[in-house]
């Protein structure tokens, strides 16, 4: 069975626009909403974008444990006085809350995963 990841829109960009690592696309892959938004907010054609992303991946949203993970990781990184963009937040606390491995190019996530070891996160 694939392994389970969730792609940063860093990786989600490497991959459709710059056809980079695409051998991660042969596992069984998932975005964040947050990572839709993210990719499609300076596209012309957001909405036709937006509808292949939801065709091709699986799409995790917002949900109770997602909000509950993603304020738990805000507060403990405010007490680190180590605070990162709230949609990296989000995108964390989506991972963390479905059991997925991040795959990203964005090392803010380093730090996330310091606090939280069960944040599986690979920094490519």
């Amino acid at each position: 069975m694939a392994e389970k990841i969730l792609l940063d829109t860093s990786m989600l960009i490497d991959i459709l626009d710059k056809g980079r690592d695409m051998q991660l696309l042969k596992g069984d892959c998932y975005l964040s909403i947050i990572s839709i938004y993210e990719y499609i907010r300076y596209k012309h054609n957001a909405e036709e974008q937006k509808l292949l992303l939801e065709g091709a991946f699986e799409i995790v949203s917002f949900s109770n444990p997602i909000i509950l993970k993603a304020s738990e990781i805000f507060v403990k990184l405010k007490r680190a006085g180590k605070p990162v963009s709230e949609n990296d937040v989000y995108i964390a606390a989506s991972a963390i809350a479905n059991g997925l491995k991040l795959y990203t190019k964005d090392a803010d996530f380093k730090e996330i995963n310091r606090l939280f070891p069960e944040f599986r996160v690979v920094i490519v």
